[in-house]
């Protein structure tokens, strides 16, 4: 079989031509969690399911319990389905290597589906990752389903609101995605929410701004915003309020650290004649391109002297934060006020 991508995977369930083993993984929660349920509804018959279908996940699981149930014959079906949720192949050998030795006869009555939710698979960084998903690829269909461009997620809203009786265009679509994130089931509450309101009619920025829950991405690029601009009192009002509502220091620091290197990629690149869908591809801008808009917009006043030192800052930050006992809300105040002198030099 093959590495096959989300398309090939929607044609595979809608023909019935599945493969008899899946190894699915990747950023995208909601579409990992869609398709393994569809999945389940094509091969599954609800008055059969106690025969045909068995589910494990990384607890209490024995792979020699998961491949004794993929060699069960199904009642009264086609197929017998085994689901298997952040099973940990890559911490045994000997499990690796029983599961390899059921790739070479697979019974035609069996499907059965790795899925990874949970558990990060990272096919550069690791190559036990990496041998085992070229094993399910090579007896199977290996699916990787990651984040959506920031396009498609504007074309999903677009449609999912006229599906809801309501219109959004695609400026007021791409600025929901810039408030909310590109979580789809997140988008999907927020737009749920959206057209509540909206009563059938058009949604706009104003409802946009008055409904929608900021992520905590959006909530500190706007700390970060009062910070470029040298606005020491709307920053710190932003950070009070991210202190009320108990977000972690860490996270706050993270995501400040991400705006001030945005900015530097985006300078670095016009610096070398890159465009911004050319920079969008060597990093993880993937349904995030506006972080690129925003980071272009935000640095045209502020020098490389002036990242690099910022950087420097955070990067000190960070390392106090995860290798000592100082207060860490007041290391993050500590933090935005030595951002807020160096854009002012």
């Amino acid at each position: 079989m093959a590495r096959i991508n989300e398309k090939e995977l929607k044609e595979q369930i809608k023909t019935g031509s599945f493969s008899n083993v899946y190894f699915i993984y990747g950023d995208e929660s909601y579409l990992k969690d869609f398709y393994v349920k569809k999945l389940k509804s094509k091969l599954v018959d609800g008055a059969f399911a106690d025969f045909n279908f068995h589910q494990y996940d990384s607890k209490n699981s024995t792979i020699e319990d998961i491949l004794q149930d993929a060699q069960t014959l199904p009642m009264m079906s086609e197929y017998t389905l085994i689901l298997v949720c952040d099973y940990p192949l890559d911490k045994s050998t000997a499990d690796f290597n029983a599961l390899k030795e059921f790739f070479k006869d697979i019974p035609e009555t069996c499907v059965l589906v790795f899925w990874y939710d949970n558990v990060e698979i990272d096919l550069k960084k690791s190559a036990k990752w990496k041998s085992i998903e070229t094993a399910f690829a090579k007896a199977g269909s290996s699916v990787n389903l990651e984040k959506r461009s920031e396009g498609d997620l504007v074309k999903l809203i677009v449609n999912s609101a006229k599906k809801r009786n309501c219109t959004i265009d695609s400026a007021n679509a791409r600025y929901l995605i810039s408030l909310v994130g590109n979580d789809i089931q997140t988008i999907f509450n927020e737009l749920e929410k959206l057209c509540a309101f909206a009563d059938s009619n058009e949604i706009t920025k104003d409802e946009i701004n008055e409904l929608a829950v900021k992520s905590l991405q959006a909530r500190v690029y706007d700390l970060s915003k009062f910070i470029i601009n040298s606005n020491g009192d709307g920053a710190y009002n932003v950070l009070n309020t991210l202190f009320a509502q108990k977000e972690e220091p860490i996270s706050i620091l993270s995501v400040i650290s991400s705006c001030y290197i945005d900015m530097y990629r985006v300078k670095c690149a016009k610096a070398a004649n890159v465009n911004e869908n050319e920079l969008a591809q060597y990093y993880s801008y993937k349904g995030r391109e506006f972080l690129i808009k925003n980071a272009s917009r935000d640095c045209r006043n502020i020098s490389f002297e002036s990242l690099r030192a910022s950087i420097d800052i955070l990067q000190r930050a960070d390392e106090l934060m995860k290798s000592s006992s100082i207060d860490k809300n007041l290391l993050l105040e500590e933090t935005v006020a030595k951002l807020l002198l160096t854009g002012a030099r």
